[in-house]
């Protein structure tokens, strides 16, 4: 399942190497695409060392994987569809880059601090 979401984000990962600076606000747009597969991409490797967490969390991260999904075909639409249709796809990346966008990273904290599945010492011998 995680390997899935690897597999489909790699379009998205190449499009961001790819991509030819010059427009202010598209480079903004992938500035964002950068830090959310990467941070989604780190939630995927601790999921992976971790099998009980990874089924406690998949609806997350499946809206997480969504979330980058959206974000990343509303950028194609700002760049390539016509000029005038430039402000409404402006206000729907503005809404899923305030209200979504910052899931990804309470997602990855959340992850990164769940210790209550762990008792004290068990990592001693």
């Amino acid at each position: 399942m995680l390997k899935d979401y690897v597999q489909q984000n790699q379009k998205i990962m190449q499009a961001i190497i790819d991509r030819v600076p010059g427009d202010n606000q598209v480079d903004m747009y992938y500035g964002t695409l950068d830090y959310a597969t990467a941070r989604f991409n780190t939630i995927l490797l601790k999921l992976s060392q971790d099998r009980l967490l990874e089924d406690t969390v998949k609806n997350d991260v499946q809206d997480c994987f969504k979330t980058i999904q959206d974000f990343y075909s509303y950028v194609q639409k700002y760049r390539f569809w016509p000029f005038f249709t430039r402000p409404f796809i402006k206000v729907i990346l503005h809404g899923i880059g305030v209200k979504r966008i910052p899931k990804i990273k309470k997602l990855l904290h959340r992850i990164e601090h769940q210790n209550h599945f762990y008792h004290q010492g068990d990592d001693t011998v």
